[in-house]
């Protein structure tokens, strides 16, 4: 049984057509509990001719989720969520969009650099691979620093997806495990928690993301607050690899993963 699947994405992302209610209709067919429907907001990226496509319309996609969210209610709980794609300058902004909403549960995620998207070539032009994870290592660190109203940090070391071919699909673990700590100490001392987001199977990196070795280092520093979640465009990659991600949660001795509800935290049992 799938508990629930908290990163998913529908036709409200710029980069995702996929319906709302073939969404639901595709996870009350796995059986699943709870869902969040986590749809992109990127502020403040240049470079790209469709940056607009990823500033959420939030006076209308409110709404719609929780007209979808009444409508489902016995079947499914539907969760207010968004992605929002964070840089260290933008973390009031965030907090004060956020506010005006009841969201249930937010993403933090860096998916820019210096204004840049990490999958555009202008981020990689002039740095070694190294130079290039250290930056998007320390725009974490200081994001989570600048920002309040978040939930948990999405897909923390997913960076190796990009860089072309010398440069992707390879973090070095021990050089960046001090700032990956400090990453960790500060999300546990505000109380946010940390995704394994099973997107890095299918993009055939074979594992999540994060790493097994910082899941496991969280939960050694004393975090507690974890979710799962697909990153699925479309609904056929709802709940895709769940099973290996509890297999491997509980091969740790983790026992719980959390739900939200208006922000709050709680624990579901895994089995």
């Amino acid at each position: 049984m799938i508990i629930s699947d908290y990163h998913i994405h529908s036709n409200f992302s710029g980069d995702s057509v996929e319906d709302l209610k073939k969404i639901c209709d595709k996870a009350i067919n796995l059986g699943i509990q709870e869902i969040a429907i986590t749809d992109h907001m990127d502020l403040d990226v240049i470079g790209i001719s469709n940056s607009l496509d990823f500033r959420l319309n939030l006076e209308e996609y409110v709404p719609t989720i929780l007209k979808l969210k009444d409508l489902y209610k016995k079947d499914l709980d539907i969760k207010l969520g968004m992605e929002f794609g964070i840089q260290r300058h933008l973390g009031i902004k965030g907090d004060e969009i956020i506010k005006k909403f009841p969201f249930d549960f937010i993403i933090s995620s860096v998916h820019s650099v210096d204004k840049l998207l990490l999958d555009q070539k202008e981020f990689w032009e002039g740095k070694t691979r190294e130079e290039a994870h250290d930056k998007y290592f320390l725009e974490i660190l200081k994001s989570i620093e600048s920002f309040n109203q978040f939930s948990i940090q999405g897909h923390l070391d997913f960076i190796t997806r990009y860089g072309g071919i010398d440069k992707k699909g390879f973090i070095d673990y021990i050089r960046y495990q001090d700032i990956i700590d400090e990453i960790l100490k500060k999300l546990i001392s505000k109380g946010k928690g940390i995704e394994i987001n099973t997107s890095g199977i299918r993009y055939n990196e074979n594992r999540f993301y994060p790493c097994d070795d910082i899941v496991k280092r969280y939960f050694k520093l004393g975090g507690e607050i974890i979710t799962i979640g697909s990153d699925s465009h479309k609904a056929s990659d709802i709940g895709k690899d769940f099973k290996k991600t509890y297999d491997f949660l509980e091969s740790i001795g983790v026992k719980y993963i959390s739900s939200f509800d208006l922000l709050d935290v709680s624990f579901k049992k895994i089995k």
